[in-house]
C-alpha cells in the first residue's frame, strides 16, 4: 500500500493539467453538439430532495444518495451571449439563478444552503483528458468552508489545498488504488476510497455539507447522449 501511495502522490503532484474538452465517456459514433453547444450539469449539496425546472434543460429531479446528486452533463446549444435560467426547490425553499456559460465549456452548478434559503452557483471545469491517465477534480460544495482539503490515508500529503467555497480544483492520476479523506479545519468527512479507476477516466471526488455535518464521496463523470 505504501508504493501505491508514494505512486498516486506522484502522480498528483507532478501531472500537468490539460486543457481539452472531451470526456472520457463519450462515446467516438455519438451525435456531436453543434458548434457553440456547452455541458452543464447540476449538482444537489442540499440536505433533501430537489425538483429542478430549468429553461435549457428537461425538468428532473435530485435525490440523496451519492449517485443522485451528480446530473451527467448535458449539452446546451446556443450557448454564446445567452442567460441559463434555473429554478430549483428544496421541500418549501424555493430558489432561481441565472448563468452564463461559454461554448465549447464544461461546467457544473452547485446548488447549496445560503443564509437566505437556498442557492446556486456555477463554476467553469477542467475537462482534462489523457487516455493513459485517470482524471480527478475535487470539489468543495460547503459554503461556509473557505480552504478544503483532500489528503492521502493514512498521513499522506495533500492531493489538493486551499480549494475554496464553492470551487474546484482538478488534475490528472495514474490509475490506482488509495484512501483520501476530505476535510476543513477541524471538520473531516469519512474516508473515501478511489477504487476502480481506469485510464482514461474522469471522476469528481464532493465535499459537501454544512456546520459539523459534512461528507465525501465520489462519482465517474458521465455526459448524456445528446439527441439533435
Amino acid at each position: 500500500m505504501r508504493a501505491v501511495r508514494t505512486a498516486l502522490t506522484a502522480a498528483l503532484l507532478s501531472a500537468p493539467l490539460g486543457a481539452t474538452q472531451v470526456l472520457a465517456q463519450s462515446q467516438v459514433y455519438d451525435p456531436v453538439p453543434p458548434r457553440g453547444s456547452a455541458y452543464v450539469r447540476v449538482v444537489n449539496g442540499l440536505v433533501g430532495e430537489v425538483q429542478l425546472r430549468p429553461d435549457f434543460l428537461p425538468q428532473q429531479g435530485l435525490g440523496t444518495a451519492p449517485t443522485q446528486r451528480i446530473m451527467a452533463y448535458t449539452a446546451v446549444e446556443n450557448v454564446a451571449g445567452r442567460q441559463l435560467r434555473l429554478e430549483f426547490q428544496e421541500g418549501q425553499a424555493r430558489g432561481t439563478a441565472t448563468i452564463r456559460v461559454e461554448p465549447g465549456s464544461f461546467n457544473t452548478v452547485l446548488l447549496h444552503p445560503t443564509a437566505g434559503g437556498i442557492g446556486a452557483t456555477a463554476v467553469v471545469d477542467t475537462a482534462d483528458f489523457n487516455q493513459t491517465r485517470s482524471r480527478i477534480a475535487f470539489y468543495n460544495a460547503v459554503p461556509d468552508c473557505p480552504a478544503a482539503t483532500l489528503a492521502l490515508l493514512p498521513s499522506g500529503p495533500a492531493v489538493f489545498e486551499g480549494v475554496s467555497a464553492l470551487g474546484t480544483r482538478a488534475r490528472s492520476v495514474n490509475p490506482v488504488t488509495a484512501q483520501v479523506r476530505a476535510s476543513c479545519g477541524t471538520r473531516a468527512a469519512a474516508p473515501i476510497a478511489l477504487q476502480g479507476l481506469e485510464a482514461g477516466g474522469m471522476y469528481s471526488v464532493w465535499f459537501m455539507g454544512s456546520g459539523s455535518n459534512v461528507a465525501g464521496f465520489v462519482t465517474r463523470d458521465t455526459t448524456a447522449r445528446y439527441q439533435r
